[in-house]
């Protein structure tokens, strides 16, 4: 029986070494057998990628021979996603540059097969994401940890909605002064009068009482470093160019992308009809993430 997942990665090595590109993006949660990557000479040229805690403790030891160990949210994935995931997580934590070439191998968790391979070039816009520029962008008005802990949430909402029913939700991120401008209260504002540590998104325990709020009309307003100002606001903003059409999106995705276009600010939607989570800035998708069938 030919040694499938040695012959993925070696194909990758090779693939890496043709482009001149930075470091094999490996989903390390479909294999079981870590001899294969332990093989590698340049282990620098190695990010693993895990959803699983105990992978991450276990990779420890190997941090400082490898490129980067990188953790996900421990959501379920397609392929396309893990893929898309990883490349944003290791952008915004200055892992790998927004523009350069990497290569990407993926495969159902716990599968024990890697069987998606993909190559990128982060410096053009492609069909899996566009991040030059927009990126760049995105991480002047935004924190990493920010971002990351939204883009989580989104993805469990997502997944797993509330009260077994599917949700739509929109989280604006950034440039508050002028979002706040454009923007209206639907409802009273539920976390008007707290302490502002008492909303901070990167606190955990502020984590159910967002999704519990992301059953109620409207978008949630976050500052720069994670202070969640308001629920419940509607979005007072369009597209600059006013012929510019994002078809198949409905009136919360439009929404999210005319706040992104004439604002710094960025916004994450969720998709109440198909589950589908998608970042805007600039009035564009910069990352779609595809529910899980």
């Amino acid at each position: 029986m030919p040694d499938l997942n040695g012959i993925m990665l070696g194909n990758a090595l090779g693939a890496l070494r043709e482009i001149g590109g930075a470091a094999v993006i490996l989903f390390i949660d479909a294999i079981d057998d870590w001899d294969v990557w332990k093989g590698v000479q340049d282990r620098k040229k190695l990010i693993i990628v895990t959803q699983n805690a105990f992978t991450e403790e276990g990779l420890k030891p190997y941090e400082n021979e490898l490129g980067a160990v990188v953790k996900l949210p421990p959501f379920k994935l397609t392929r396309i996603g893990q893929i898309k995931l990883s490349i944003i997580t290791c952008v915004t934590g200055g892992v790998i540059g927004n523009a350069d070439r990497v290569v990407c191998l993926g495969g159902v968790a716990g599968s024990g097969v890697l069987d998606a391979m993909v190559v990128l070039d982060l410096s053009k816009e492609t069909e899996v994401i566009t991040t030059r520029g927009a990126m760049q962008g995105l991480l002047k008005t935004v924190r990493p940890e920010v971002l990351e802990t939204v883009l989580s949430l989104a993805l469990e909402l997502s997944g797993e909605g509330r009260e077994g029913k599917p949700l739509g939700a929109t989280f604006v991120i950034g440039d508050y002064a002028k979002v706040n401008e454009l923007s209206r209260q639907l409802i009273m504002n539920p976390f008007k009068g707290y302490p502002e540590q008492a909303r901070n998104i990167l606190d955990e325990a502020v984590h159910e009482t967002i999704k519990e709020f992301a059953l109620m009309d409207g978008a949630f307003l976050v500052r720069e470093d994670g202070v969640v100002m308001s629920a419940g606001a509607h979005l007072d903003a369009a597209l600059k160019d006013e012929n510019r059409h994002l078809p198949g999106l409905g009136c919360r995705h439009m929404a999210a992308a005319g706040i992104s276009d004439v604002t710094d600010a960025a916004a994450i939607t969720i998709s109440g009809s198909t589950g589908d989570v998608r970042i805007f800035k600039n009035g564009r998708i910069v990352l779609e993430i595809e529910r899980p069938g």
